[in-house]
């Protein structure tokens, strides 16, 4: 298995509040080494931070994380995604690899949400 990293946590489509702290969860494997990292986009991968480990290092075992996020107080459609790397050095791959077909999906998949004010009034 290929190194990789889900985020379980929001969920797509989730609308969150705006100009608030959200904290997004996931998981990373990285096949038959450890997970050394995982960074965290919430701009559709245009810029990138580390997200922290809930779970010790330990070779085949899904790592748990989580990132901290401060929603945008501007209202929209944003793109989250994660991407892990492992200790021999592999890197989650930016795009699917079209020779794995539909057997091999390790490329990051984004998780879109909305950031709306529930009352439907902004500051």
């Amino acid at each position: 298995m290929k190194v990789k990293a889900e985020i379980s946590r929001p969920r797509v489509y989730e609308t969150l509040g705006p100009n608030q702290v959200y904290t997004i969860f996931g998981a990373a494997w990285a096949g038959e080494t450890e997970v050394t990292g995982v960074a965290v986009s919430t701009d559709g991968g245009q810029t990138w931070a580390e997200a922290q480990f809930l779970d010790v290092m330990q070779r085949h075992v899904w790592r748990r994380w989580k990132f901290d996020w401060l929603t945008p107080k501007k209202p929209g459609r944003y793109a989250l995604i994660a991407r892990a790397k492992g200790a021999d050095g592999s890197v989650q791959p930016d795009k699917h690899n079209q020779n794995y077909g539909s057997y091999v999906i390790n490329h990051p998949l984004p998780i879109e949400v909305f950031v709306d004010d529930p009352r439907g009034t902004f500051a």
